[in-house]
């Protein structure tokens, strides 16, 4: 955070805000600059009744809201100045949790869902909590990390939702094929053709998406537990493979509660893997 970190948008140098600022020609940029200013009790605050688990971890363990700035040599332009990358973020028990502000005026709460109405897909609880004014969750393994390494909590369909495919292929490059298979063979519409509407060209889309995996950053194999939707279905239901298992694919029932426990285990770093048994059943 070589350009410093700021728990204040006061403090923020006027270099850095208008990478921060809503842009006055209309154009759309994650409103980092709104949401230092709301900071921590208001982002958090839909956690309060329908995640109170995780709700009372952010109170007793999570610090303030803040914001890093990374600044990066631009490559079009090495003698300029560098390009400003700003990050928010918490520190959670001496452990990074980073947040994505959404849009200004763009968020779940003002009604913006994606084009396809994504979240609905999601249980509400969890749409309505831990979306419901960001565009979502991570702990990253370092202070920089790409934008679609999405790892132990909440990640937002625009943060890029795994397809079952891509989460296959962690488990296992050279079988993830036949892996593929076996989902089709259960699970037929995991993938579908859409046809586009002025030429009615087909293409196909992975409606099976995870939502949230477990795993850190950087650990791949069949380990840990992932959580899916099917993004174009409204029945909310959330399925569960649990250490690479497709042969066994799961049910997680009251996926709220599970996963507002999981959020507050993690949150407050407890040893070892959250257990999800008592909540996942066979299918």
């Amino acid at each position: 955070m070589d350009g410093g970190i700021y728990e204040r948008y006061d403090d923020v140098p006027d270099a850095f805000r208008p990478r921060l600022e809503r842009r006055r020609d209309g154009g759309k940029t994650e409103d980092y600059a709104g949401m230092l200013r709301r900071g921590k009790d208001w982002i958090v605050e839909p956690l309060k009744e329908l995640q109170p688990y995780s709700y009372r971890a952010f109170q007793e363990v999570v610090g303030p809201l803040l914001l890093g700035i990374v600044l990066i040599k631009d490559l079009k332009n090495p003698d300029g100045p560098p390009l400003v990358t700003p990050v928010m973020f918490f520190d959670a028990s001496g452990r990074m949790v980073q947040v994505r502000p959404a849009f200004a005026g763009g968020t779940y709460e003002d009604g913006r869902d994606t084009i396809r109405g994504t979240l609905q897909s999601l249980p509400a609880a969890l749409a309505r909590s831990w979306l419901w004014r960001t565009n979502g969750w991570r702990m990253p393994s370092e202070p920089f990390q790409g934008p679609l390494i999405n790892r132990r909590l909440v990640c937002h369909p625009m943060q890029g939702w795994a397809s079952i495919e891509d989460v296959l292929k962690t488990y296992d490059p050279k079988r993830w094929k036949w892996m593929m298979n076996t989902i089709l063979k259960r699970f037929p519409d995991a993938v579908v053709t859409h046809y586009h509407p002025d030429d009615g060209s087909p293409s196909e889309w992975t409606q099976m998406r995870c939502f949230l995996d477990t795993r850190p950053p950087g650990v791949n194999g069949p380990v840990g537990d992932q959580f899916f939707v099917f993004d174009e279905h409204r029945d909310q239901t959330v399925y569960h493979i649990h250490r690479g298992d497709i042969d066994s694919i799961r049910i997680l029932r009251d996926p709220a509660d599970a996963i507002d426990r999981y959020c507050a285990h993690t949150l407050r770093r407890h040893p070892g893997e959250f257990d999800f048994s008592p909540w996942s059943e066979p299918l």
